[in-house]
């Protein structure tokens, strides 16, 4: 079991924290510039946490004897299913998996992320080698090497970090057709697109990372360290300058105790890393670094490692914790030396539902708040709690329901804020392609200027993995605060790998008052923000290459066309991304 713990680590022990750039609420006209990144992305570096709403089993290598391929599946799918609703962690699918291999059912079991399309969350896929399974004492102690792979031993390996991404992407109309006015104040903007520009991104990350054992006990030390060079080329939504970075991404160490007989496990890990809570709702890995300004790659977003953060997390039976201190990496432009630090804490009620809580504090920033009476409201000690529900059937067919709500004060002032959602959809797996449909109402207060509190939720790290960047195009210029928002998603699987996904987004402003907003939009006259319409493909092509189409289009609300931006934004979008 070694061998399979240590061949997941160079991608899993990467995945643990994520930061935050200054968002919307926290009152600056540039906040959050360039922070969008895709609308989705591959699920390989931002599975980590996620809940795991979905298990498929595939026969890679046939034993020749379809009895034999049956009763191996079977077993996989009851190994792996009981991981249904519980976290996302490498090492416990591993674990799981690894019994079928002691005891001879299968020659090998790997697993991989995938994109769970009905609910935009984590499935994972477990693929199966039946050929010649030894039997369990002559089993191989590891799996053959090969790269990326640099040296491996019963105890140990170290690994290259291979991973490299290019998109091209043209955008109609950007900005509603008024770049100048809702970047007026951005420190990232430089010459501005016309009517319609194309350009070119791409990036490089290479690096090591490694794992050992420490004697023959549970516990495993391991690590990574990284660089990423970013480019872009051709005229994008912020400036035509080709740039080019170079800049340290993943750098971090850990200890992993995990028990393979209870499935139990614990760590503690610091450093450049990554971070999710359940589906970014507040915590979005996106959010922990900026691919904008001298960076580039702005809408490839690769860069989501923090410039520091450490986790203390782990899992007992049902129950799991998370502890976590986040320093996002920010741009220097808007350096805001906000730091974050959290709980949460979860339980698995049943296989179909479970329950977490969540308490996250700011305990520094230079950020503050405004207010219509002209008040700076320091962002720092404010603190957000509340709890988060799922109930997702383990059955091919069947209705899903998801909630999460959270209030927000600060002792240093009058705050009483609140965010929450809730969803419901119908997956019918037992019908070609898998179709689904769900609808989803989600708030973020705004203040309320007849009130002697303050009451705009500041939504910390909320972004991105086609969840909560709600519009593609819309969130550029409007983010998760003071809003309303109405989304009916349908999706479809032509096949195991491919989803195809419509989404359609209808934002709404709480109050008319939105300072801290975009300086063009401080002021609502009315509360239409606008409608997007988005299409998206997602094709894991095979084990190491992944592409992601986008075609989405935004029309402005009257909110938007009261200040000239009445031009309908259309973005067609695709990338490639390579992983070792």
């Amino acid at each position: 079991m070694a061998g399979d713990l240590i061949r997941t680590f160079p991608v899993f022990c990467a995945c643990f924290l994520v930061g935050a750039v200054v968002p919307a609420a926290a009152q600056d006209g540039a906040a959050g510039v360039g922070q969008f990144g895709p609308a989705v992305r591959p699920q390989e570096g931002a599975a980590v946490g996620q809940t795991i709403s979905r298990v498929d089993v595939e026969v890679a290598t046939s034993s020749g004897d379809p009895a034999r391929d049956e009763e191996a599946v079977s077993a996989a799918r009851a190994a792996a299913g009981a991981l249904l609703g519980r976290a996302y962690r490498p090492v416990l699918v591993d674990t799981a998996l690894g019994f079928l291999i002691s005891e001879g059912k299968v020659r090998a079991a790997t697993h991989r992320p995938a994109f769970e399309g009905a609910r935009g969350a984590l499935g994972i896929v477990v693929s199966l080698d039946v050929s010649d399974a030894p039997a369990p004492e002559a089993r191989p102690v590891l799996p053959e090497g090969g790269f990326p792979v640099i040296h491996q031993d019963d105890r140990s390996e170290l690994t290259f970090i291979v991973s490299a991404g290019a998109g091209v992407y043209s955008d109609f109309n950007p900005w509603f057709g008024q770049a100048e006015l809702f970047n007026e104040f951005s420190p990232v903007a430089g010459k501005l697109p016309g009517d319609g520009t194309t350009w070119t991104e791409a990036y490089v990350e290479l690096g090591l990372g490694g794992v050992t054992r420490v004697a023959e006990s549970n516990f495993y030390v391991y690590g990574a360290a990284s660089g990423l060079f970013s480019m872009s080329r051709g005229q994008d939504i912020f400036t035509d300058d080709d740039r080019n970075e170079l800049h340290p991404d993943k750098g971090y160490v850990g200890l992993l105790y995990a028990d393979r007989a209870t499935g139990n496990t614990a760590q503690f890990s610091l450093g450049r890393q990554t971070y999710t809570l359940n589906t970014g709702f507040l915590i979005s890995m996106i959010s922990g670094n900026s691919n904008a300004g001298e960076r580039g790659a702005s809408y490839l977003g690769p860069r989501n490692t923090t410039d520091f953060s450490a986790l203390v997390n782990g899992e007992v039976g049902r129950f799991r914790y998370a502890m976590f201190y986040i320093d996002p990496d920010e741009l220097e432009d808007l350096e805001s030396n906000t730091e974050f630090a959290g709980v949460n804490i979860g339980y698995g009620l049943t296989d179909a539902l479970s329950i977490d809580a969540s308490l996250i504090t700011i305990p520094n920033s230079d950020s503050t708040y405004r207010t219509p009476a002209g008040e700076a409201l320091a962002r720092e000690d404010t603190t957000t709690w509340g709890l988060h529900g799922l109930y997702r059937p383990t059955t091919p067919d069947h209705l899903w329901l998801e909630a999460e709500g959270y209030r927000q004060d600060n002792d240093n002032y009058d705050m009483e804020a609140y965010a929450y959602y809730g969803s419901v959809g119908y997956i019918r797996k037992s019908s070609s392609w898998s179709p689904s449909l769900s609808y989803r109402y989600a708030s973020f207060s705004g203040d309320d200027p007849d009130t002697e509190e303050f009451e705009r939720f500041d939504s910390l790290m909320s972004t991105g993995l086609g969840n909560w960047l709600q519009g593609l195009s819309l969130g550029k210029v409007y983010r998760n605060g003071n809003l309303n928002t109405h989304r009916i998603q349908a999706n479809v699987s032509p096949q195991q790998a491919m989803n195809v996904t419509f989404t359609w987004h209808q934002l709404r402003a709480d109050e008319l008052n939105n300072l801290g907003a975009n300086p063009a939009l401080s002021q609502l006259q009315s509360r239409d923000i606008g409608d997007e319409y988005t299409m998206t493909l997602r094709w894991a092509i095979n084990r190491n290459l992944y592409w992601q189409a986008v075609a989405s289009r935004a029309f402005p609300g009257r909110a938007l066309k009261l200040i000239g931006a009445d031009d309908p934004w259309t973005t067609l979008q695709t990338s490639f991304y390579f992983n070792f």
